[in-house]
C-alpha cells in the first residue's frame, strides 16, 4: 500500500496558532489546517517501507506546514514526551510513501482521531485496510478554534466538520468510490463520528475502537442534530472489557446510545482482554505506555494480539458492508471460536435492526 500526506486549509473555518516572530512567541489567525494522511491500495515498484519513525515526525506538521528545522525539531520533542510515543523509530512498516496508486476504485475509510490525538495514532489498522483494497484518510485532533482539542458538543461537531471535510476531499481522488464511505472513530473519535453520521448523508457505516459515545451517551441526547433511534447505518462498536462497579462511580449513565439503534445492524465486540489505550497502536508500541500502565492478567503480548483481531473485524465488517462478502457476514456472525480466534478473547453480540426505517416523508 502507499502513503502520502497533504497539507491543505479550510477556508470555511477560523484558527488562531501560534507562531515565532523576531524570537517571541505571537499568534497568528488564517483557514483551519488540514493536515490530511492517506493510505490507499498501491501498485508493487521499487520503493522501500516507511519507518515508525516517518509517522512520529508528523506530530511537528500537525497545524503548521512550514516549520523551520529547529523548529519542528522543538516541536518533536515536546510532542514526543507528551504523547508517550517512545516506540522504536527504526521499526519497518508497510506502506510505501508516494507508491503509485493501483488502478480501480475502493471503498473509503476515514479515521476519526481520539481526543487531541494525531492522526497516525492507529497506523497500523490504517495499513492494514489499505492493503486490502480501501482508501483511508486520517487527520488529527484539534480544536474548534485553535491547537488542544476542546471537549463536549462543540468539540464533538468540529471533529465532525473534519471528517466531512475530508469526506469532501477523498471526492476528488479517482480511487475512492463516494458511494461507499465509512468512519472509523477511537475514543473521542467514537462520539464525533456519530455527530458526523447524523448531518452528512454520504457516509453509510460506522465503527468505534471503545468510542466515547458509549461513555458519554448525554452528548448526544442533548444535540439538536443525534439521534441515534433514527440511524439506519450498519455499526461496528469495540469495547473493552467489563469495567468493575465501583470504576463507575460519576459515569454518565444517562443512556445507552447502541440500545436506541432500533433501525441499525448493530454488532458488539467485547475484547476482554483491552484496556481503552490498547485500542491504540500507539499505545501499544510505546514502552513508557506499559511503564504507566503495567499489564495486570493479561499481557502486552495478549493485547497485542487482541488487537490484530479487532483489525480482522473491522475489515470483515467493511467487506460485508460494501461488497457483500458470503464468507465476512458468516464471519460477523459465527462464534469467535469458529473464526479462530482464542478461547475467551472477545465475545460478539449481533443486533439486527429490530424493524425497518420508516419511510421518509414525501
Amino acid at each position: 500500500m502507499g502513503f502520502r500526506v497533504v497539507h491543505q486549509y479550510d477556508n470555511s473555518r477560523s484558527y488562531e496558532a501560534a507562531v515565532i516572530v523576531g524570537g517571541k512567541a505571537a499568534k497568528r489567525d488564517g483557514a483551519r489546517p488540514m493536515q490530511t494522511l492517506v493510505w490507499y491500495p498501491a501498485q508493487r515498484g521499487s520503493g522501500s517501507p516507511m519507518s515508525y519513525g516517518d509517522y512520529l515526525n508528523l506530530f511537528a506538521s500537525e497545524d503548521r506546514f512550514s516549520l523551520t528545522p529547529s523548529e519542528a525539531a522543538d516541536v518533536l520533542r515536546k510532542d514526543l514526551k507528551d504523547y508517550r510515543a517512545d516506540a522504536d523509530q527504526s521499526a519497518r512498516m508497510w506502506a510505501v510513501k508516494d507508491a503509485k496508486p493501483e488502478d480501480g476504485t475502493f471503498p473509503l475509510v476515514v479515521y476519526a482521531a481520539s481526543f487531541g490525538g494525531p492522526g497516525f495514532e492507529n497506523a497500523d489498522v490504517c495499513e492494514f485496510l489499505a492493503s486490502y483494497g480501501y482508501v483511508v484518510i486520517a487527520s488529527p485532533s484539534i480544536g474548534s478554534h485553535s491547537f488542544d482539542m476542546n471537549g463536549g458538543i462543540e468539540g464533538a461537531e468540529t471533529q465532525a466538520r473534519d471528517i466531512s471535510f475530508e469526506i469532501g476531499f477523498a471526492g476528488t481522488l479517482p480511487q475512492v468510490d463516494s458511494s461507499k464511505i465509512a468512519v472509523l472513530g477511537y475514543s473521542w473519535g467514537g462520539i464525533s463520528n456519530f455527530f458526523a453520521a447524523a448531518s452528512d448523508d454520504r457516509i453509510k457505516a460506522l465503527i468505534a475502537f471503545d468510542g466515547s459515545a458509549r461513555y458519554f451517551p448525554s452528548l448526544i441526547s442533548k444535540s439538536n442534530e443525534v439521534r441515534p433511534k433514527d440511524m439506519t447505518i450498519p455499526v461496528l462498536f469495540f469495547t473493552r472489557g467489563e469495567i468493575p462497579l465501583e470504576d463507575l462511580v460519576g459515569a454518565d449513565l444517562s443512556g445507552n446510545v447502541l440500545d436506541e439503534m432500533i433501525h441499525s445492524d448493530v454488532y458488539i465486540v467485547r475484547m476482554h482482554d483491552m484496556r481503552h489505550g490498547e485500542f491504540d497502536s500507539m499505545h501499544q508500541r510505546s514502552p513508557a505506555y506499559w511503564d504507566h500502565h503495567p499489564a495486570g492478567e493479561y499481557s502486552p503480548e495478549e493485547t497485542a494480539e487482541s488487537y490484530d483481531w479487532v483489525a480482522r473485524y473491522t475489515l470483515e465488517f467493511l467487506n460485508w458492508t460494501f461488497r457483500q462478502s458470503a464468507s465476512a457476514r458468516e464471519f460477523l456472525t459465527e462464534p469467535p471460536q469458529k473464526n479462530g480466534v482464542p478461547d475467551h478473547m472477545l465475545a460478539v453480540d449481533f443486533r439486527p435492526k429490530k424493524q425497518p426505517a420508516a419511510p421518509a416523508a414525501p
